[in-house]
Parts: C-alpha cells; structure tokens; sequence
C-alpha cells in the first residue's frame, strides 16, 4: 500500500511539473497542519530511550500514510462530481460486504475463514452470545464499526439528495449496514450511529431534526438500557449488554489493564515507543510489560506507545478536524445535496472515532483511508461548494 502512496505523490509531482494545473492550496487545510505536526512528533520518538527501531519502522503506516492520504484526497479529488462518483463507490463495496455478511449467517464460513478461525479468531468471533461475523473486514469489530459508519454516511445523505432514485438506494444502504453490524455482534459498535445522530442534531441546525435526532437517540437508550424485548435475538442481547458496562467482565479486565498502564506510564510522557504496544504486533517486537497488556483500544495504543503527548495531540488533531469540518458544514455549505453528503461521512467519521476508544481498529484497513479521505472532502467542502455554484451560473447563461 506504502508504494501505491509514494507513486501517486510522484504522479502528482510530475503532472504539476509538465502542466502546472495541481492546486496546492487546497492540500493546506487543519487536519494535513496537524498531520505534519504528528508526523514530526512521531518520527522523534525514534530516540525514546526505550523504543525500538524495528518497532518504529513497523509503525511508518501510523507516522506517514495519514498526511499522503489526506494530501493526495485533496489534491486529486477536486470536483463534486468526484466526491459523488467516490461515496457511490463506496456504497459499492457496503453492498458487498453486507452480501458477505450474509453469506457467513446464511451458508457459514469458507475454508480460508474456518482455517482463521481455528487458528485462533474464534475466541473472540464464536463466544457465549452467538457468532459474531465479520464479512471481509480483518474481524468483527471493524466491520462493525464500518457498517454503522456507513449508516450514517448513507441514511443521513438519502434525506439530501435531489434524485428519488438516489434518496431510495441510499437508504436501503443504510437500513442494510445497520443489520450488518448487528450481525457482527459488536457491542461498541452501537456507539457509532448513536454518537453520529447526535452531532447531525448540532450541525445540521434544522429543528425537525434536533427533536428527531434526540428522539430517536432518546428511545434507542430506553430500549436497550430499560427494556428487554428482543432479548430472544442473540445479536441484540449482546448490543444491550453495551448499555451495562459495569457488569461486563471484559469492560472491568479492560478497565484493570488500563489502570496497570497508568501505573507503569506515569513517568513516561513520551510513551515506550512505536510498535510497542499490546496489540499483538508489539510481542513480536520485543517481549515485555507493555506488549504483554492487550490495548483494546486505539486510543490507549497511541498512549502507550507516543505517552500522554502523543495522545493529547492526536485527539486534539482529530477533534479539531471534526469540529472545524462541523463549523464549515453549517455555515459555510449553501448546496442542500452537498451538506447532506457532507455531514453523513462527518457523523460516520465521529461515531467510529468515539467508538475507536472500545476497540483498535481505527488503524486498519479500510478505516483510516476512509476517515480521512471523509474528513479532507468535509474540510474541503468550500471549494466543492464553489465547484456547484459555478455549473449553476453556468448552465443558467446557456
């Protein structure tokens, strides 16, 4: 993936080199500052005293690819016709994961699956509750997260669209995704629509909206918090046991490991060093007291590893994507469509974000490229917007 990277900056090089026609602005924005800045931070923790350069050179897709991702999003995707063309592809490979999804609960598991399985995944996809499937993602959580993400992304975006054909596709995408992750049966999941309906109430400062919003969100608590219809339905039992944390078994292990950490890390605010972490890469890195504590979560990964610092960066440099990228959707997009496609993948972005603190796949694929992608085409949606009102003068002097 690293090589598809550095072809497509040396594509762009050359093409600005002969055609002069690549518009650099548009590649500066807050997230690719911020980027530069947890690059820089990253590529020091090379002389932490208790890093490792394997570790370290094992880590380069978590120091480098976020920046050329979000460099070469912008500096290629430059027209709405592209970002449309890129979200309809997307719902694309939803549908064919959906369809994977089904094909395990319906037929079961292929043999390469089965084989993953029994070498180990079933553990943690074959448990007490039911099954939990994991279509073609790297393993539950991750598809998981993905399809609630893709809810938003699409269910919010089918109420904006100006074609009916599109409002349809795209909502039956997003009723679709929503069955996918509760068929993942990961409980963390939850958190993504939950956490992206909210922030739509904030920025789509529409009335009808902000009171459906907490509605929904208001019944969806009381269903699963107070109720137990559905309990029958191994999927939904196992989402509920999310509204009871403190009666979990893994969530107070989880809550003990952390406490250990903290303990450990108290005097290391720059963290043990990349690729030191346990999150399964770190043990075969280096044997000791932080690879031999599973994370369970991307945000205590990055504690381990960068210390409190690279944390409070890390958070501060994607919460201020997100809240810049809200600002820019409610006051700055005049479109109707564009807002709506917009605050979809802004929503979907933020709920797997504040879900990235139950689980770690934040940084595998494909979640990274398509948080980051979401986020440049949101904090770019000025230039989109502009791209819209010039066809519309346009066309109307024709």
């Amino acid at each position: 993936m690293e090589i598809l990277y550095v072809l497509a900056l040396v594509l762009i090089f050359i093409q600005a080199a002969l055609f002069q026609n690549i518009e650099w602005r548009r590649a500066i924005n807050i997230l690719s500052i911020t980027l530069c800045v947890w690059t820089g931070y990253c590529i020091l923790e090379i002389i932490n005293p208790t890093a490792s350069l394997e570790g370290w050179i094992l880590s380069r897709g978590l120091i480098f690819n976020g920046l050329i991702i979000v460099v070469i999003t912008s500096l290629l995707c430059t027209r709405y016709s592209i970002l449309k063309a890129i979200i309809f592809c997307l719902s694309i490979f939803t549908l064919l994961a959906i369809v994977k999804t089904l094909i395990q609960y319906i037929i079961g598991f292929d043999s390469y699956e089965t084989k993953w399985l029994n070498e180990g995944g079933a553990t943690t996809h074959i448990i007490w509750s039911g099954t939990r499937y994991f279509s073609f993602f790297t393993d539950a959580s991750n598809m998981g997260a993905n399809m609630g993400a893709a809810s938003m992304f699409f269910g919010i975006a089918a109420f904006h669209m100006r074609s009916i054909a599109c409002r349809i596709y795209y909502l039956c995408v997003a009723i679709l995704a929503l069955y996918a992750m509760f068929l993942s049966g990961t409980r963390g999941a939850m958190v993504v629509p939950l956490a992206g309906l909210a922030l739509y109430t904030l920025v789509s400062k529409q009335t009808r909206a902000i009171i459906g919003g907490a509605s929904m969100l208001l019944f969806i608590y009381v269903f699963f918090a107070f109720t137990t219809i559905g309990e029958g339905n191994s999927s939904i039992r196992r989402m509920r046991t999310a509204f009871n944390p403190t009666k979990d078994a893994s969530y107070i292990v989880r809550k003990e490991n952390q406490r250990k950490l903290a303990t450990y890390l108290k005097h290391k605010p720059f963290g043990e060093g990349l690729g030191l972490s346990g999150d399964g890469l770190g043990v075969k890195v280096s044997r000791r007291f932080t690879t031999s504590i599973p994370t369970d979560s991307w945000y205590v990964k990055i504690w381990v590893e960068t210390g409190i610092v690279g944390l409070i960066l890390y958070l501060g440099m994607i919460f201020s994507a997100i809240g810049w990228g809200g600002w820019i959707i409610a006051k700055r997009i005049k479109d109707l469509e564009l807002k709506g496609l917009l605050s979809g993948l802004l929503c979907g972005i933020f709920g797997m974000f504040i879900n990235a603190y139950t689980n770690s796949f934040w940084g595998q694929f494909p979640t990274m490229i398509i948080a980051l992608m979401g986020l440049t085409f949101v904090l770019n949606g000025p230039y989109f917007d502009k791209d819209i009102e010039i066809k519309k003068l346009t066309i109307s002097n024709k």
